[in-house]
């Protein structure tokens, strides 16, 4: 069964499946999983639940006007969310009343937004569904630059609460190919500056270096090689040998 994407504001609980599937296994479902237009707005975790139960899932249909509101106001209190978590979550509703805004301009409507609804004033709903969900606009937009350029890896390990979304939009930045042994190897780029001219990488890191030097070296051939032209060999290479470095040593 599809889910709604405003139920995918919060990340799905995976974690509780096999104890609430438990419990529905020996009491039943006690509280309806709801559905908008077919699809799962609130009770994913349920619904998987229930199959993994084998028990047969109730359902009940629900009419609101504004369904990023509901889930909001049915999630926010239940949910104990990390810092980072709560930006990741601020941001998809963010993305979500953004392309309904524009959908709306498009369609040549005006904008007569439901109550608590922060696509108003578009300019200040970062802050505003920030507000909502208890972090800072910094953080909101943080959390957008790891949706935009992190890999699934990336943004699962924030989404768990694994790693911060700090650090995530970090290593973010780098090549694609580059960031799931980023996030396993714990480097970053805080060492990196625009104005900063480390050596350059001659050879492959040495296995006889130790982790705390090496993984400071890989920083330095990372920091080099991001100056590197995208259409270069070279650059590449370099990015390869890094990565599979980083890969053996963790």
């Amino acid at each position: 069964m599809q889910f709604h994407d405003a139920a995918n504001i919060f990340p799905l609980a995976e974690n509780d499946i096999d104890a609430i599937a438990e419990s529905i296994r020996q009491e039943g479902l006690k509280v309806p999983i709801e559905t908008l237009d077919g699809k799962i707005l609130d009770g994913r975790t349920r619904w998987k639940a229930c199959k993994k139960a084998g028990v047969k899932a109730k359902f009940r249909e629900v009419k609101v006007d504004d369904p990023i509101a509901y889930v909001l106001a049915l999630n926010l209190h239940r949910r104990h969310l990390t810092v980072s978590q709560a930006a990741m979550c601020a941001q998809r509703a963010r993305a979500m009343y953004d392309r309904r805004a524009k959908d709306r301009m498009l369609a040549g409507k005006k904008k007569d937004p439901p109550d608590n609804c922060p696509e108003g004033d578009f300019g200040d709903a970062r802050d505003q569904v920030g507000e909502q969900f208890g972090v800072s606009g910094k953080s909101v937009d943080r959390a957008a630059k790891v949706q935009k350029d992190g890999v699934p890896d990336v943004v699962q390990a924030v989404d768990a609460g694994k790693v911060s979304v700090n650090r995530a939009a970090v290593i973010a930045s780098y090549p694609a190919g580059m960031q799931s042994a980023l996030l396993d190897g714990k480097t970053g780029r805080k060492n990196h500056s625009p104005k900063a001219t480390p050596a350059k990488p001659k050879e492959e890191p040495t296995e006889g270096v130790s982790r705390g030097v090496g993984i400071e070296r890989a920083n330095e051939a990372i920091n080099c090689l991001i100056r590197i032209p995208k259409n270069d060999r070279l650059r590449k290479r370099g990015f390869q040998i890094v990565t599979d470095w980083i890969k053996r040593n963790q």
